[in-house]
């Protein structure tokens, strides 16, 4: 009995003390007074994941050539710690193709960032920015604005993660980050609709007209009833009138053939 309700507050104490951790490390974590937003406006994106789906031609992407894309994005960080404070920002690849490189934009300037994990500067020729309490901008009067700059190989479809961390200058506890979560994929080609294909007047007379609906080029071939061509031309414009006069009366099959769809067939009645 007594081993029994030893174990008992054991179990207790255990689950008290991870209670205790947990909530001490969520407050902390909301306590840290940096926020982060998106552009300079809306929410506060700190200790969250921004998510970008990105192809090719894609409006935020600039092509650089050779395969090679450029997409940035523009974090503010904003300090309400309650008085002015150094930070940096430290760069951790979670999952990055190995033929991505990356810049580290953070005031006052881009930073080639190498490694796994990278730090910007923070020495007697190039200090970290004090960013001035309860405002985004530095005691330069610049804009404390994290910007990742990466460049994507566009030759394959993949996804990469990275994470970026507000880090005190002095001390080099990181208080808070966000994540950056990039999808990219190639292009996907539009499915062409088969296109819708008319064949008139039928029965024909004189003329008879083949169009194509939405495609614009395409053949045309006429077989009579015992497998012989009689006709055979290239359709432009969507279009085709051919002259039937000289066919004689029966039942023809009409071969339509329109660039990028299927083969179509119909049947012809020509009557004089």
């Amino acid at each position: 009995m007594w081993n029994t309700l030893i174990i008992t507050n054991m179990k207790k104490g255990i689950l008290s003390f991870t209670a205790i951790c947990a909530l001490s490390i969520t407050t902390a974590f909301a306590q840290s007074g940096v926020e982060i937003q998106l552009d300079g406006a809306g929410a506060d994106l700190a200790g969250t994941t921004h998510n970008v789906t990105l192809t090719p031609t894609s409006s935020e992407l600039l092509n650089l050539g050779g395969g090679l894309g450029l997409y940035e994005v523009h974090f503010d960080i904003t300090n309400n710690t309650g008085s002015d404070a150094q930070w940096r920002i430290a760069r951790k690849k979670i999952s990055v193709p190995t033929t991505w490189i990356d810049q580290v934009c953070w005031p006052p300037q881009c930073y080639n960032a190498n490694g796994d994990l990278y730090l910007t500067p923070n020495s007697g020729g190039n200090p970290a920015p004090t960013i001035v309490n309860g405002t985004a901008m530095t005691t330069n009067a610049e804009v404390a604005e994290m910007k990742p700059r990466i460049t994507i190989d566009m030759n394959a479809a993949t996804t990469a993660q990275y994470r970026y961390y507000v880090v005190d200058a002095a001390s080099g506890a990181y208080l808070d980050s966000i994540d950056l979560n990039i999808n990219f994929a190639l292009a996907v080609n539009p499915i062409k609709q088969n296109p819708t294909i008319s064949l008139s007047p039928n029965p024909a007379t004189d003329n008879v007209t083949v169009q194509l609906g939405n495609a614009e080029t395409g053949s045309v071939r006429i077989v009579d009833a015992l497998g012989n061509v009689v006709y055979n031309e290239m359709i432009a414009n969507g279009t085709k009138s051919i002259d039937v006069s000289n066919f004689k009366n029966g039942v023809y099959f009409v071969i339509i053939d329109p660039s990028d769809a299927k083969p179509v067939n119909r049947k012809l009645i020509i009557r004089h």
